[in-house]
């Protein structure tokens, strides 16, 4: 189900997918960001594993074993009074163990199309997605 979902985020509608993301790592006492591109997404054989790509050789493993709900997180308006959207990972605590962040695009006629597509994928799965790794 998590690799359903992170490809349809990949792919989008009419090709264009979430694009330029911000992956948020964090615990209580430090914070990671990663600015990529949504393009280069890699799963292992097995399914259990999804490496996320950014330029350069940075990349992001994520064990999806211990992933029990994805939520998808939209604001009207955030502090900048413009729309937020994210899709959060959340163990057994409901802690997020990952946090994937649209950000706006500098290619302004992608931004509509962004927003169509987290907004259809808010529909066909709803606010919160119980998972099983």
């Amino acid at each position: 189900m998590i690799r359903e979902i992170l490809e349809e985020c990949q792919k989008g509608l009419n090709g264009v997918g979430f694009n330029e993301v911000v992956l948020m790592l964090s615990n209580t006492v430090s914070t990671a960001e990663v600015y990529m591109n949504l393009d280069d997404v890699r799963f292992t054989e097995e399914g259990d594993v999804v490496t996320f790509m950014a330029d350069g050789g940075t990349h992001l493993h994520m064990n999806l074993e211990p992933v029990k709900e994805l939520r998808f997180k939209y604001t009207e308006r955030n502090e900048r009074g413009e729309p937020s959207y994210s899709l959060w990972f959340l163990e057994e605590n409901q802690e997020p163990v990952l946090r994937i962040y649209l950000r706006k695009s500098e290619n302004e006629a992608t931004n509509q199309p962004r927003h169509e597509l987290f907004m259809a994928l808010l529909e066909k799965y709803g606010e919160s997605l119980s998972v099983s790794g």
